[in-house]
């Protein structure tokens, strides 16, 4: 029971923050997408087979197609708040469509897994799930936790496309987090 209150409680906050402007940072948009990749080829590394390639690029593919879907009616404004270097801190709002995008990768993921071999009862998904939403909310979760091969793969490629479109979208953002000038 404490389990599924747990999860509530999780999920309820995720739903949250998805909807509230957060700010940008260079941690959420740049290193967590390296450290991502750098997960991704040790455990493709550690699981090389012709399958293991193959899944990976189907899985890439629908990791960039997820990314794109994840932007739509991303929104972006320039705060009042500085940060510590005085520049306006940079506020995205993720929406629903990146909500979603998350629930697909997550049953995807939780598919690949079975298709490897994987059996899992209601309890194991429920962990699952809270691991996911950590990872997501926490980057001491992200940087902790080990993942398959698999979720590294959709994790490189939907957000590697997501960051990447955005960037594109509002160089306001560029500057702010990559190139940290002024306006």
């Amino acid at each position: 029971m404490g389990l599924w209150i747990f999860l509530i409680i999780l999920i309820y906050s995720f739903l949250k923050t998805t909807g509230e402007y957060e700010t940008a940072t260079r941690l959420s948009l740049i290193i967590i997408p390296l450290y991502s990749a750098i997960m991704m080829i040790l455990g493709i590394g550690q699981n090389f087979t012709p399958l293991t390639m193959l899944v990976t690029l189907l899985l890439i593919l629908v990791g960039i197609e997820i990314g794109l879907f994840q932007t739509r009616n991303v929104k972006l404004k320039i705060s009042n708040e500085k940060d510590k270097l005085g520049l306006p801190k940079v506020k995205i709002k993720r929406g629903w469509y990146y909500l979603l995008g998350w629930i697909i990768i997550f049953i995807i993921g939780i598919l690949v897994e079975l298709f490897y071999g994987a059996e899992m009862d209601r309890t194991e998904l429920s962990e699952k799930l809270i691991i996911e939403i950590l990872r997501d909310i926490s980057s001491i979760v992200m940087f902790t936790n080990k993942s398959s091969w698999f979720i590294w793969v959709l994790n490189v490629s939907s957000s590697w496309t997501y960051d990447t479109y955005l960037f594109l979208e509002y160089p306001k953002l560029r500057q702010y987090v990559v190139l940290r000038q002024r306006n």
